[in-house]
């Protein structure tokens, strides 16, 4: 099947955000932990987040459009300028599932959905306790996207929560390893499994080029 543009156009727009949304394939479901300048806890769920760089340590994540009712994460992180990005795992699938519910201002996600918030020394917004990887982000800009509104909201990261018999010898997270769950679309969840660990291609190594070439035959 091949759907051109009109096509596209012309779908039921809840099938076309799923269609749109699902076939960039699956992304890391995260809990995005924030704090009100009232002091409330905020928990969302997020799939857009992206490394920018290493150096310095850049992340992206994707907000819907503002309207009259300002976003919440988009909100208190601008407030703050902190927020923690956590992944979801299994056993809390559920749970973080349910945070996607749209809660007034003054109920906090984590009591509202049986999670649990944790604090760490010197930094403002709070983690999930359930996850296994936690991410300390400090806000450092975010832009409109002219074309449909979307918010790019940019950070650095400072502070990094995992269990370190879960990093590589060559400083890669084993994600399989740590029961992270990714999402295709906006409801379907999926496990992580390790499939291989492939060495870098240098630009001079034909060797190796020709050997991945080969592997893909077999």
């Amino acid at each position: 099947m091949i759907f051109n543009k009109i096509e596209i156009l012309n779908l039921d727009r809840f099938y076309r955000a799923n269609l749109i949304n699902s076939i960039v394939g699956i992304k890391q479901a995260s809990l995005i932990g924030t704090v009100s300048d009232k002091s409330i806890s905020n928990l969302a769920l997020f799939s857009s987040v992206v490394h920018l760089g290493s150096n310095p340590q850049l992340v992206a994540m994707f907000s819907r459009p503002n309207t009259d009712t300002p976003k919440q994460t988009l909100k208190n992180i601008i407030d703050s300028n902190a927020y923690t990005i956590n992944h979801v795992n299994s056993k809390i699938l559920h749970r973080s599932h349910a945070t996607s519910k749209k809660f007034s201002p003054s109920e906090s996600e984590f009591t509202q959905c049986n999670l649990e918030e944790c604090y760490i020394k010197d930094f403002q917004a709070p983690f999930v306790k359930e996850c296994n990887i936690g991410v300390g982000v400090s806000y450092r800009r975010h832009f409109t996207i002219d074309e449909n509104g979307v918010v790019m909201i940019i950070g650095e990261i400072d502070k990094i929560i995992v269990d370190e018999q879960f990093i590589s010898e060559t400083g890669e997270v084993l994600l399989s390893s740590l029961d992270s769950i990714g999402v295709a679309g906006n409801n379907s969840y999926y496990s992580l499994k390790t499939l291989s660990s492939l060495e870098y291609v240098s630009s001079d190594d034909n060797e190796m080029l020709s050997k991945l070439l080969e592997l893909d035959r077999i």
